[in-house]
C-alpha cells in the first residue's frame, strides 16, 4: 500500500471548515451558549486570528462531541494551527482504513513495510490518538491470528498511550484487550492488578466495559485457582449482566459452575450449569451448548451418577462430528469428554480425547489446553500405558516451553535437576521433581 498524498497548504481557517464537514458537526453544535457563539465564524472569515486558547477551547467542544458520538477520534490545538499535521492525519487515517479492511476480511497478513511507513508519519508528526487508534487495530488483528505476543505488543504500546488522554472512555476497551492478552498468556496475576486499578475509578467506567471487565476478572481469578474471589466477582457480574448481555450472561453462570466443580459443591455447579442452558433458550442454541453438557457430565461423574453422566457425554457425541473443529471450543469440549471418560473409568476413551483436544488446541493455538491435556495424559499414563508417549512429549515440547514463564528461581531448579543427573544422582532428582510438583498443587505420578 502507498499512498503520496501531498501536503497542501491549507491554512488554518480552511483546516477548521475541513474538519467540521468531515465530521459533519455545525458551528451552533460547537458554539452552544457562551462565549464562543461567534467565534467559529469569525475565525473561519478571517476577521479574527486562531490563537493557541481558542484552538484549545474548540478542540475540547469536538472532542465532547465525538464522545458522545462513540467515534474513536481526537482532535488537538495543533491540528488546527498546523495544517500538514492535520493532512498527515488524514493520510494516516487512510492506513488504519486498510487495516481495517484485513481485519474485516480476515486478512491478517501486515505488510512489514506498510507498518514502518504508519509509525514513521505518526512519529514525524507526534499523532498520540492516531498511535493509539492503529496500534489497537493491529493489535486486534494479531488476537484474531492468535499470535498473542505480537498482540502484546501492540496492545501495551495502546495502553502506555492512553495516559495522554486519562478521561477518554474507550481507554477501558483497550485495558480489557490486553488484560485479556494477559490471561492468553498464562500472566493471570498481571491481569488482577489491572483489573484492580480499573476499578478504583468504577463509577467512571461505562457499564458496556464493565460487564466484560467484571467477567475477565473472574475468569483470571479462576485461572489463579482462587475460586471464593472469582465467585464475588461472578456475582457482581450477574447483576449487570440479567437480561441485557445473554451471551456474558451464560459466560457468568457457567464460569460460575466451574468455581463450584472445584471447590467440590457439585450441586451447586449442576444448578449454575442449567442456569447457564437456560439462557442460552433466550439466544439460540450453538456449539457452546456441548461446552456446558461436557461440564455437567463432569460433575455428575464427581457425584457417582454414571448414568446421568453418560446421558450428556452422549448428548455430545451424537453431534461431534458437525462441530467446528477450528474453533476455540472444540478442543475444550473434547477434553470434558476426556475427563468424563477418564472419571468413568474409560482410559482408553479418556486417551483418545485427551489426543483430539491436545492436536486441536496446538492448531488453535490455545496454550492452556496444551499444558493442561499434556499433564492429564502424563497422569493417565500413571494408570494405563499411553501408546507413543515419549513422542508426544518430544512433539510438544517447544508448545510446553514456550509457556513457561521463566525466572531466576525456575532456572535454578532446572540447574539444580541438571546436576543431579549429570552426578547421577536419581533418587535426590525424583525426589526435588516430587515437591515441584506437590508444591504446585499437582499430583504425583
Amino acid at each position: 500500500m502507498c499512498l503520496d498524498i501531498a501536503i497542501s497548504e491549507t491554512n488554518f481557517r480552511g483546516v477548521l471548515r475541513r474538519i467540521r464537514e468531515t465530521l459533519n458537526i455545525s458551528q451552533s453544535e460547537i458554539t452552544g451558549e457562551d462565549s464562543t457563539s461567534n467565534l467559529i465564524s469569525l475565525i473561519e472569515s478571517g476577521k479574527i486570528p486562531l490563537k493557541i486558547d481558542n484552538a484549545q477551547l474548540i478542540c475540547k467542544k469536538i472532542n465532547n462531541i465525538l464522545e458522545e458520538r462513540n467515534m474513536d477520534l481526537i482532535m488537538e490545538p495543533e491540528d488546527l494551527l498546523n495544517p500538514r499535521r492535520y493532512d498527515a492525519k488524514e493520510e494516516v487515517e487512510a492506513y488504519i482504513a486498510e487495516l481495517d479492511k484485513h481485519k474485516n476480511d480476515k486478512d491478517y497478513v501486515i505488510d512489514v513495510d506498510d507498518i514502518d511507513d504508519l509509525e514513521f508519519l505518526l512519529n514525524e508528526y507526534d499523532l498520540m490518538d492516531k498511535k493509539i487508534k492503529a496500534y489497537e487495530l493491529i493489535g486486534d488483528i494479531y488476537f484474531n491470528s492468535r499470535d498473542y505476543e505480537k498482540e502484546y505488543e501492540y496492545m501495551s504500546k495502546a495502553w502506555e498511550l492512553t495516559t495522554r488522554y486519562p478521561k477518554r472512555k474507550l481507554n477501558y476497551r483497550i485495558m480489557i484487550k490486553l488484560a485479556n492478552n494477559y490471561i492468553d498468556r498464562g500472566k493471570c496475576q498481571d491481569a488482577v492488578v489491572l483489573y484492580q486499578k480499573a476499578l478504583v475509578n468504577i463509577d467512571d467506567i461505562p457499564e458496556k466495559y464493565l460487564i466484560h471487565l467484571y467477567y475477565n476478572y473472574a475468569l483470571a481469578y479462576y485461572r489463579l485457582k482462587m475460586y471464593s474471589p472469582s465467585l464475588e466477582v461472578i456475582s457482581d457480574l450477574l447483576c449487570y449482566t440479567e437480561r441485557k448481555d445473554y451471551d456474558l450472561w451464560r459466560r457468568a453462570y457457567n464460569l460460575q459452575g466451574l468455581c463450584y466443580l472445584e471447590m467440590g459443591d457439585y450441586e451447586s455447579s449442576l444448578s449454575s450449569y442449567n442456569n447457564a442452558l437456560q439462557v442460552l433458550t433466550f439466544t439460540g442454541y450453538s456449539d457452546l451448548k456441548y461446552l456446558i453438557y461436557g461440564n455437567i457430565a463432569e460433575a455428575y461423574t464427581k457425584l457417582n451418577d454414571e448414568n446421568r453422566a453418560y446421558k450428556y457425554v452422549d448428548a455430545i457425541l451424537k453431534d461431534i462430528d458437525e462441530l467446528d473443529k477450528n474453533s476455540y471450543s472444540y478442543s475444550i469440549i473434547c477434553n470434558q469428554l476426556a475427563v468424563s471418560y477418564e472419571n468413568l473409568g474409560e482410559f482408553e476413551q479418556a486417551e483418545k480425547y485427551y489426543k483430539e483436544s491436545l492436536e486441536y488446541a496446538k492448531k488453535n493455538v490455545q496454550y492452556n489446553y496444551i499444558s493442561k491435556n499434556m499433564i492429564s495424559l502424563l497422569e493417565l499414563n500413571a494408570k494405563t500405558k499411553i501408546q507413543n508417549i515419549f513422542e508426544i512429549i518430544e512433539q510438544y515440547n517447544d508448545d510446553i516451553i514456550s509457556g513457561i514463564k521463566f525466572n531466576n528461581g525456575s532456572l535454578a531448579v532446572f540447574k539444580c535437576l541438571k546436576t543431579y543427573v549429570d552426578n547421577k544422582e536419581y533418587d535426590r532428582f525424583e525426589k526435588l521433581i516430587d515437591n515441584i510438583i506437590k508444591y504446585q498443587g499437582g499430583e504425583i505420578i
